[in-house]
């Protein structure tokens, strides 16, 4: 009996323990449906860092050569080379890590290296420069001195069937190429269609290898609603290819989940975080409106919109879910750009490759973290894009969405900084 009585303490006691709140920032590890979840608090376990951005060089602007339109992607390759696309110049301009412009690649066109506007760009494990087609999907090669290097299409089977596939995002990582976009069909019934909304790796030819993401909906146009949280899929631009060669998805709009699957497209666990959604204010809320109005501009019926309560956990429109060169996991939320300390641009999650939330990192430097991009793409520099989120929701919507900016909006400027801790 003694026994008995010393073990139930024991237990208890550990019970107590497992229960306590989480005060250190320690996530726990549980299994759901054979998947390890790991369960992080609100509070990050190595608190807050803060760095602060110089600026080196800038391009773009009235003083600068070069007029930029929609600047929807900056990307950097192995030597430091920037490379800025220009959707609405289906253009892009290359620059060394001085800030001297190499050249232009692409042009508007149809013919070989030729791009309409381009939705998305990645470089290749070869060197070839890829831009994004969104409809027909497509990707279009130029090698790096911007001769045509072939190009390829994707949706498979959809297209040949009397569908079509419409193309919004792509990642490369060495043989590893994922893309985003959606597949439309006849549906069963008159009247009907089949949207497919899709995140999935393709192989170099462009045929889809494994379907890592995917919500099917139907389309009644004799009676169509739009549902924000049915028919959006945020993973079209919250997903990354981490150095470990996994794809990292943000797959939920109003969940902090960030899913990770191994190169096979296996769902190897998934990092969650505590979290309070942002509620969006009625001036939010008709913004958002306004923006699907723009992307189904020229439908000939009325419909309905509905819209979340809550802005997106993660901000797709930002590209806001990054994986760097270490491993490290980094997550701009809503509430990382809202209501930030004056100086203040953003401040990202940051969690470590094995899934726990360590820090925050707080960037201090005079632009606007709600409008503005912010990419890291070294320990040592940073790249701030002026205008990118309202230059993302203009490409969103065909360049159909009237937005209210500053007098300075046209001068959309790249501007390269170096970094330096607080």
């Amino acid at each position: 009996m003694y026994l008995y009585q010393s073990i139930r303490t024991v237990l208890i006691l550990t019970s107590a323990i497992f229960l306590l709140p989480n005060v250190t920032g320690a996530a726990e590890r549980v299994m759901i449906e054979d998947v390890p979840h790991i369960k992080n608090s609100a509070t990050p376990s190595q608190g807050k860092r803060i760095i602060e951005l110089q600026e080196q060089w800038r391009i773009g602007g009235d003083d600068d050569e070069t007029l930029l339109g929609l600047v929807t992607r900056v990307r950097e390759d192995d030597s430091g080379n920037l490379f800025v696309m220009d959707a609405q110049l289906s253009q892009i301009h290359v620059y060394d890590p001085a800030g001297n412009k190499i050249r232009t690649l692409f042009r508007e066109g149809e013919g070989p290296g030729e791009i309409r506007g381009p939705r998305d760009m990645v470089i290749m494990n070869d060197g070839r420069i890829g831009a994004v087609q969104e409809m027909p999907g497509k990707l279009i090669f130029v090698n790096k001195n911007g001769d045509p290097a072939g190009s390829l299409t994707i949706g498979g089977a959809a297209n040949e069937q009397g569908g079509f596939c419409q193309t919004f995002a792509a990642s490369a990582f060495k043989d590893l190429l994922v893309v985003t976009g959606f597949l439309q069909g006849q549906g069963t019934e008159p009247g009907h269609f089949t949207q497919t909304n899709f995140l999935s790796r393709a192989d170099s030819e462009g045929s889809e290898i494994k379907r890592i993401c995917e919500t099917i909906h139907d389309l009644d146009f004799s009676n169509f609603s739009f549902d924000e949280n049915k028919h959006l899929a945020s993973y079209w631009w919250n997903n990354d290819i981490g150095p470990d060669g996994k794809v990292y998805v943000a797959p939920k709009l109003n969940r902090y989940e960030i899913h990770v699957f191994d190169a096979d497209g296996k769902l190897e666990r998934v990092i969650e975080r505590e979290y309070e959604p942002w509620k969006r204010t009625a001036e939010e809320r008709e913004y958002f409106t306004r923006v699907i109005r723009a992307v189904y501009y020229g439908v000939p019926f009325e419909f309905e919109i509905i819209t979340s309560e809550y802005e997106p956990v993660v901000l797709y429109m930002h590209r806001g879910l990054r994986v760097h060169a270490d491993g490290s996991i980094w997550v701009l939320t809503t509430h990382g750009v809202r209501d930030q300390a004056e100086g203040t641009m953003a401040t990202f999650d940051v969690f470590s490759p094995e899934g726990d939330f360590t820090h925050q990192v707080e960037v201090r430097g005079p632009w606007d973290g709600e409008h503005d991009g912010l990419f890291f793409f070294a320990d040592d520099h940073a790249v701030i894009v002026t205008g990118y989120a309202d230059a993302m929701n203009a490409q969103f919507t065909g360049g159909n969405l009237t937005i209210d900016l500053t007098d300075d909006a046209a001068s959309v400027e790249v501007i390269r900084c170096g970094i330096s801790e607080k």
